[in-house]
């Protein structure tokens, strides 16, 4: 009996060990998404990066849910829709960090509308060659500044459109799957 008790106590140890373990290589300063992800597109490091309107469409969260999106796999270079930066003023739904380091924004129109705004890892070995790397740190500043206050505040998200082909289940986002990733600015 002694021996099965202090197995399932060394067992139980070494499960919370290798937890630990996997969260924190996970959360590294350098990881970020993966290239199956459209990676360079959500950084801004593809070759099409250049050619995004830097002029802000002011749009709502339904609007956006709206707009008409193509389809995209891992594969797919960046659509028109994605060379457009959205502008959008609304409530803090909830604020997560990923384990990818990068932090989310899900906006909400308080009726039953969202959409998710990441703030990408400035950390993430990839990103070096962002020309809107700047953008991301400050954002980053502002975000870690103010986490704690966020949730149910009104803040302007100003960022690049992004056909999310990670979350094909239903879950708080755009109805299109149109998020804003990265995010270029974010206010009060």
């Amino acid at each position: 009996m002694r021996k099965n008790i202090i197995a399932s106590i060394l067992f139980g140890a070494i499960i919370i060990s290798l937890t630990t373990v996997t969260s924190c290589k996970k959360n590294k300063k350098g990881s970020c998404n993966g290239k199956n992800t459209r990676r360079s597109i959500k950084i801004g490091t593809d070759e099409d990066a250049n050619k995004i309107d830097l002029n802000p469409i002011v749009i709502s969260v339904k609007e956006i849910g709206d707009l008409s999106v193509g389809e995209a796999d891992s594969d797919t270079k960046r659509q028109a829709i994605e060379k457009k930066v959205y502008k959008i003023t609304a409530k803090v739904h909830k604020l997560s960090k990923h384990r990818d380091g990068d932090w989310k924004v899900k906006l909400t129109n308080g009726n039953d509308k969202f959409v998710n705004c990441e703030s990408p890892n400035p950390g993430c070995k990839h990103i070096g060659s962002s020309v809107y790397l700047p953008q991301y740190k400050n954002v980053r500043v502002w975000i870690e500044k103010n986490k704690d206050d966020l949730k149910g505040k009104t803040v302007t998200i100003t960022g690049i459109g992004f056909i999310d082909i990670d979350h094909k289940y239903p879950r708080n986002a755009a109805d299109n799957e149109l998020e804003i990733h990265p995010i270029l600015s974010i206010s009060y």
